[in-house]
């Protein structure tokens, strides 16, 4: 989950292009692109999910640390790999590295003529300040009591590790359980993909979805307390710059404060804040909002400042209109605002753009998703989601996408001690088995 001070972080400035060092290591095994024949995946023994499994792969990729900034995701991915090779299944692993240092990871594994799931997720994580933390961030350690039972603690267990491990059991759980049968060659193909750069906006599940292929659906490991989350805002940041003139404060008079123009034209910002908020979504809540999220100006106690300076945020509503109609509503605020002011000139400029996404509630992806829920005891519902997500980057490219994984970003991701229930990052595992075989099993 992507947040900036407490909200949706996305590409800012010329970020999202930034050079990428494209290096491609494929270690082929089971179905190669090249191989016009279909093999079943190889099973080397069978397993199910089960909570020592999610715990200890947890474990080792919180014990990996990728804080972004700076990045640096591949132990992560170096010690998934070492998983991956080590376990119950025979995977094709296609490592790339975006940036040094910096991989993603796809494993596929199983029949794409039957259809083709996305697991999918990040790596890095959000930095941690060990002088708060109650232990080391980067040593998982479980925790007795709570009204859930034991919790596990450690940076990443709610956002994203502790759902990358349950993705792979459960993943192994399905493939082992259905995949080395007489309906091998009708059992689908589940596609793991563990993205880089995704807490500052970066290019991880981007290039996955311009990499992966045709795929059915995709699921991402956010925390959302177990519901299904099917909707996300937008988000776009401007920044105003408004002019005057500098004197010295004892001659007000002399100078034109460019305070006191920021203030006219920010409550021309608040009364189009007030018209926004009439608005509405079903499960967005509590719709869209404008925010101002930074001020600075002034350069002396003794100085009537000359310039001042405000981020702007509006939170949009999916399929909104196009950021230039945006783009003219907040200018015209502006404007109304300034028209009372002293004398001052400004500036506004947009410097981010995030579309927002959302999935019909009736798409066979959500419903699915819901009765795996549902099988495996829990009453999921769906829901809105109130940070930034990587489906951006999915359904844009026609890949259905929802969020559904264990912990909130209320109470737990990006948190001091950041927890998970460990019976939810059970839970987490047994509906990807469940959803995996409602999608790709011959006998659905």
């Amino acid at each position: 989950m992507s947040l900036v001070g407490g909200s949706l972080n996305a590409v800012v400035g010329g970020n999202r292009h930034r050079k990428r060092f494209h290096h491609r290591d494929f270690s082929t095994t089971g179905i190669s692109g090249d191989d016009a024949t279909i093999r079943p995946p190889v099973v080397r023994w069978s397993m199910k999910v089960t909570e020592s499994a999610v715990v200890e792969l947890t474990r080792t990729l919180v014990q990996c640390p990728s804080p972004n900034p700076p990045g640096g995701e591949a132990p992560v991915v170096d010690a998934l790999v070492d998983r991956l090779r080590e376990g119950p299944v025979e995977w094709t692993l296609e490592r790339e590295e975006l940036e040094p240092g910096r991989p993603n990871l796809v494993a596929r594994a199983g029949n794409p003529e039957h259809g083709r799931l996305l697991l999918t997720g990040h790596t890095d994580v959000v930095p941690a300040n060990a002088d708060d933390w109650t232990g080391d961030p980067y040593e998982l350690r479980r925790e007795d009591g709570g009204p859930d039972g034991d919790r596990l603690v450690g940076r990443g267990v709610a956002d994203m590790k502790g759902a990358l491990a349950a993705k792979v059991v459960a993943a192994e759980a399905f493939l082992t359980n259905h995949g080395d049968s007489s309906d091998a060659n009708t059992t689908g193909e589940v596609v793991l993909g563990f993205a880089i750069d995704e807490e500052r906006g970066g290019p991880g599940t981007e290039r996955i979805a311009e990499t992966v292929g045709d795929i059915d659906a995709a699921v991402i490991g956010e925390p959302t307390d177990l519901h299904v989350a099917i909707a996300q805002y937008g988000a776009l940041d401007w920044t105003l710059t408004v002019s005057g003139r500098e004197s010295h404060s004892g001659r007000p008079d002399r100078g034109i404060n460019a305070i006191d123009g920021i203030r006219c034209a920010l409550n021309g910002v608040a009364e189009l804040a007030d018209e926004v908020a009439a608005e509405n979504h079903p499960i967005l809540e509590p719709g869209p909002t404008i925010s101002v999220t930074e001020i600075e100006g002034g350069s002396a106690p003794h100085v009537v400042p000359g310039e001042a300076r405000a981020t702007i945020s509006w939170r949009t509503l999916p399929e909104g209109p196009e950021p230039d109609d945006y783009d003219e509503r907040m200018r015209a605020a502006v404007e109304s605002g300034l028209a009372d002011a002293p004398p001052v000139e400004f500036d506004l400029q947009r410097t981010m753009t995030v579309d927002g996404v959302a999935l019909d509630a009736e798409h066979p992806l959500v419903r699915r998703t819901v009765d795996a829920a549902h099988d495996v005891g829990i009453d999921s519902h769906i829901v809105g989601f109130n940070a930034g997500s990587d489906t951006r980057f999915l359904v844009p490219r026609g890949i259905p996408a929802v969020l559904f994984g264990p912990g909130t970003i209320e109470d737990d991701a990006h948190t001091v001690d950041e927890s998970v229930a460990v019976s939810d990052l059970l839970v987490t595992a047994r509906v990807y088995e469940r959803l995996l075989e409602r999608y790709l099993s011959s006998s659905n």
